[in-house]
This record gives structure tokens, C-alpha cells and sequence, in this order.
């Protein structure tokens, strides 16, 4: 079998594999991506625009629709109305999300990568809140 016709074995994230279905990333141009991110101990998200292989509106429009989860513009957003001081800015960053609301015990965050489930894990052990 030639190496453009073997069958990957790359186990490829969430947000991965939902664009290689959605047919707007090739597979290699994603292993490629994928691994960079990964030497490099970056994200697989700034790897991937960084790259300009998609780009960032692309991105979100293809999430939203392979994950269900509505879009959001976080450009629209009051940032003065958003809850503070719930979650370490680091790991905001760390995960590239934004906290929308907190009502009761649960909490409303924004994500690049719906699939990420480390960053909820996460989100749950520091605020010890669920997470939506």
C-alpha cells in the first residue's frame, strides 16, 4: 500500500475529525496539524488558523453545525456584563473560553472546541460547578 493510500492510525481530537468529516480539512493537512500541536505544546486550534488551513469564521460555522452548539460572536458581547472572578484567567486561555453566565450551580461558558472535554473537566474541578 503507498503512504497516500494507508489507512491512518493517528488518533485525531474532536474538533479534528469533525472537520475532516465536514470535508473542510483534508486528513493529512489534520495529522500534520494535529502532531505540530502537539510537539510544539500548543493547541490544535492555533495550529489550524495559524496554518490559514481554515480559517477562523470557517472554523466556528463548521463547530457549531458538527456539534450542534449555537454561534456565538464574542466581538458582540458586552464584556463589562460577563461574570468575573469565577474562573483563573489562565485557564480561560489555557482553553480559549469565556464564561457567559453562572445560574445556581451551573455554568455557561463560550469554546472554541466544543469537543475538549479535559477543558470542562477542568472547569469543573476549579470552580466545582457543572458545566454547559
Amino acid at each position: 500500500i503507498e503512504e497516500d493510500q494507508a489507512v491512518s492510525t493517528m488518533a485525531l481530537p474532536g474538533l479534528a475529525r469533525a472537520l475532516v468529516s465536514a470535508g473542510t480539512l483534508p486528513q493529512k493537512t489534520a495529522e500534520e496539524l494535529y502532531a505540530r500541536a502537539q510537539s510544539r505544546r500548543s493547541s490544535f486550534i492555533a495550529e489550524l488558523t495559524g496554518s490559514g488551513a481554515v480559517s477562523a469564521a470557517d472554523l466556528a460555522h463548521t463547530m457549531s453545525q458538527a456539534f450542534v452548539a449555537p454561534l456565538v460572536d464574542i466581538a458582540a458581547l458586552d464584556l463589562q456584563r460577563l461574570p468575573k472572578d469565577i474562573l483563573d484567567p489562565k485557564i480561560c486561555q489555557q482553553f480559549r473560553i469565556v464564561v457567559l453566565q453562572r445560574r445556581g450551580n451551573r455554568l455557561t461558558v463560550a469554546t472554541a472546541d466544543p469537543s475538549d472535554q479535559q477543558a470542562a473537566e477542568k472547569i469543573k474541578f476549579a470552580t466545582q460547578l457543572g458545566v454547559d
